[in-house]
């Protein structure tokens, strides 16, 4: 009975603390978030891809993006000195895919940002920013650069 006690208060203490049950969205992020969508429009209706990867770049607050093939010859790169980086990129990717075969994606942090590198649709995207992104915004960029690639024959 007091053991019964004692854990029905631990848990109340620890759902208090820890805020566990609070199902609720953040609306206070959520806010904040479309306060900041209203107030920057990105032109992504674009016809050349270099434009699109530029307004990517300040959509999703990268530093830059790199997209290569598997051999580490660059696609497209918002900057065009990113020869080095595609090659080191494509070759870390594949070492590691080698000795992990089912890694998905490969966060790197470095002293001040982070490297990111995944595959989607046999190509290697390569993203630095100051902060890591999840899998599912990492995706989400590369579906948009794969629809405009598909919509212009690319």
């Amino acid at each position: 009975m007091v053991l019964r006690n004692v854990s029905s208060l631990l848990r109340k203490v620890t759902r208090k603390v820890l805020d566990v049950d609070n199902e609720s969205p953040p609306h206070d992020q959520m806010d904040l978030l479309n306060n900041f969508l209203a107030r920057h429009k990105w032109e992504l209706n674009t016809s050349s891809l270099q434009d699109l990867i530029q307004g990517m770049k300040k959509k999703h607050l990268v530093d830059s993006i790199c997209i290569c093939s598997p051999n580490g010859s660059i696609v497209i790169s918002t900057d065009e000195n990113d020869f080095s980086e595609a090659l080191i990129g494509s070759a870390l990717f594949n070492y590691i895919k080698n000795e992990l075969p089912e890694s998905e994606t490969v966060l790197i942090k470095d002293k001040d940002n982070w490297f990111m590198v995944f595959p989607y649709n046999a190509k290697i995207y390569i993203i630095r920013a100051g902060a890591d992104l999840t899998t599912i915004e990492l995706r989400a960029l590369a579906r948009e650069v794969e629809s405009f690639l598909k919509a212009h024959g690319e």
